[in-house]
């Protein structure tokens, strides 16, 4: 499924965002007439064209009703039907509506409407805002994040921290000059206060530079609260946030293609970070560990052996044991046929990113080692300073399925771990995509399929919390974790490697490269805008400034925000993207489709906000609206005008 939106207006912390189009499904119709959306009929009968979407009944053809609506009327025209077996997108008149209203192969039609991008609309799209309203909120279970820790008074979290941990390494080598973030000062802190994002470490020039852990904790298990945009996936569940990254301020961020100081997080953490959840898992009824960081290192096929990539292999593996599911972040490098690791350990649920439309992010890693999907762009959640802001990024697909998880224990007590995951394979939307020379199918969360309508009994309390005191630091952690039988995995892990880790980066049996960082993608800060010849430049490897990462990044916000890329025009990699933006041709599609994507990149590089004025008063989010419904029309004058005022206005 692939719909996209104009622009919006800005957001906090100057940050702007994209406006999206919310799938608005009405109830489904099993017999009789299809549901039709009110919006979309008083739009046809005011004589207007409307895009909608037109959603087949189960076992119908797609194609075969595409054809019966693009022969409806010659006004009609079908923008999509190869990306779904269950809809197709199509602009229409009242002349086809009045045809396919009485189909009885069609479930519903509904407008494709415009909403701003947040968090209620990716919970809105897996279903988990109807489930919390209907009783399913993840009480009685824990959500653990490690990551870079967590604004602990954001009143997204208000009462729901149920203890914190902190393993963060101190180092002096010249090369690394790493520094704990612990609030103690320790490599180990474990208690209310422990996992604190904002300590005076954390704050360069400024800025909060552990704002990540908060993100992804707010998506998994936020609760609405003052200026919240929704809740998060499980606002019942408890939070247990564990800080695993440090402070580097030596020239390993240069050499890793950041600034110093930079905040990565050591292998060796997050073993002991795992080990420690182990020990308190039982205790605080934690169902699902977020990993939302990952190496650049590119797995076809799982790495529990591999010597470099296995380390957590056994922690892991322990966790899935004791009933605790290693949620992890696939990764944002754009492979279309592998991973990132710890992404790539067969134990694990590894999971890319879905736009808010169901289209794969073209950022996030992805394929046969996937596990689900989950919206990932433009999510909006928590962030230090009690505040909000949009990131997207694979980091934020796995949250969704952890907090996921906490509705799943709540609803099933009695499944293991992996039948709780299997359940939301089962389930959840297929998506289907290219991965190397083959097409593959990975499921997106679907919690509307995956739950019974509401709770037959009453929940189990939530754990009890305690977020006032900072004890002292604990100098070791010895977990024990009583084993269970392992129930059957979808992918079979191979044997385990042991490793021994002592937490020293200089010791040699540790990883001693800090590469794991969070990843993410937002919007660049740039000031000046490129035109389309420079931009296509860009998308040529080695001939442009910014990364292959950052360009995919901005491609997938094109297309989030778009109605023409890639419905009428596919611009979703490097390539494909260079040949639009330098195209040669006179024709009027093509120059449109290059001043069009050139503009959407300035807004994606930052440049612009939708309410930027580009001419006079005209904003750049009406100057894209109006080019864009040229585009979809049949004028070639008027695609031509739209063009050159794009390229005079906008990309020059």
């Amino acid at each position: 499924m692939r719909l996209r939106s104009l622009l919006a207006g800005a957001s906090v912390l100057a940050m702007t965002t994209t406006a999206l189009f919310a799938v608005t499904v009405p109830a489904q119709a099993s017999t009789g007439d299809p549901e039709v959306a009110k919006s979309l009929t008083a739009d046809v009968k005011s004589g207007d064209k409307v895009r909608a979407i037109i959603e087949v009944k189960s076992g119908e053809s797609v194609s075969s009703v595409a054809k019966t609506t693009e022969d409806a009327s010659s006004a009609t025209k079908v923008v999509d039907k190869t990306s779904s077996n269950e809809f197709l997108v199509a602009t229409m008149d009242k002349k086809t509506l009045d045809t396919i209203k009485t189909d009885d192969r069609i479930a519903a039609i509904y407008e494709d409407r415009l909403s701003k991008p947040s968090l209620d609309v990716s919970t809105r799209l897996i279903g988990s805002d109807k489930a919390n309203e209907a009783g399913w909120t993840g009480q009685g279970s824990t959500v653990a994040v490690l990551d870079t820790g967590i604004d602990r008074d954001h009143p997204f979290f208000a009462g729901r921290i149920v203890t914190e941990a902190c393993f963060s390494t101190t180092y002096d080598e010249p090369r690394y000059q790493a520094v704990s973030l612990c609030p103690n000062g320790q490599p180990i802190q474990t208690g209310p206060g422990a996992a604190d994002a904002e300590t005076a470490k954390c704050i360069v020039s400024g800025w909060n530079r552990c704002a990540h852990g908060t993100h992804v904790a707010g998506i998994a298990a936020g609760k609405k609260a003052g200026n919240a945009p929704s809740n998060g996936v499980a606002p019942g569940a408890g939070l247990l946030p564990i800080q695993v990254f440090t402070r580097f301020n030596g020239p390993i961020c240069q050499e890793l293609g950041a600034t110093a100081p930079c905040f990565l997080s050591l292998t060796s953490d997050q073993k002991l970070a795992l080990e420690y959840l182990a020990s308190v898992q039982a205790t605080h009824k934690v169902v699902a560990a977020n990993m939302s960081l990952g190496t650049a290192t590119k797995h076809t096929t799982y790495c529990d052996n591999d010597e470099d990539f296995g380390a957590l292999a056994p922690e892991v593996g322990a966790l899935l044991r004791a009933g605790v599911t290693t949620v992890i972040a696939a990764g944002n490098e754009g492979y279309d046929d592998g991973v990132a690791s710890p992404g790539c350990l067969s134990q694990a649920l590894t999971v890319g990113a879905t736009d808010n439309q169901d289209a794969v992010a073209g950022f996030g890693n992805r394929g046969n080692l996937l596990d689900l999907f989950a919206p990932g762009v433009d999510i909006n959640s928590s962030i230090p300073n009690n505040i909000f802001t949009s990131v997207s990024g694979t980091s934020m697909a796995a949250p969704h399925v952890a907090g996921a998880l906490a509705l799943m224990r709540q609803a099933y007590p009695n499944l293991s771990a992996q039948e709780l995951a299997q359940k939301l394979e089962s389930t959840g939307k297929p998506i289907r995509y290219d991965s190397g020379n083959a097409q593959v199918t990975t499921k997106r969360i679907d919690l509307a399929a995956a739950l019974p309508p509401k709770p037959t009994t009453s929940p189990t309390a939530t754990p009890t919390t305690s977020p006032t005191a900072t004890p002292t630091a604990t100098p070791t952690v010895t977990p024990t974790v009583t084993a269970t039988p392992t129930p059957t995995k979808t992918h079979t892990p191979s044997p385990t490697p042991t490793h021994t880790h002592t937490g020293d980066p200089g010791d040699p049996g540790v990883d001693s490269n800090p590469i794991p960082v969070p990843d993410d993608c937002k919007r660049g800060n740039g000031t000046k805008p490129l035109s389309a010849k420079t931009w296509a430049k860009e998308m040529l490897k080695n001939k442009g400034s910014l990364s292959d990462k950052t360009l995919l990044c901005y491609l997938t916000l094109a297309q989030n925000g778009s109605k023409v890329f890639p419905e009428l025009t596919d611009a979703t990699t490097l390539a494909k993207a260079y040949k639009v933006l330098g195209t040669k041709s006179k024709a009027a599609k093509a120059l449109l489709d290059r001043e069009l994507l050139a503009a959407w990149l300035n807004y994606a590089h930052g440049v612009y906000n939708g309410s930027a004025k580009v001419h006079g008063k005209t904003t750049l989010s009406k100057a894209v609206s109006a080019a864009e419904r040229h585009r979809a029309g049949t004028s070639a004058a008027a695609m031509k005008k739209a063009a050159v005022y794009l390229y005079k206005h906008v990309n020059k």
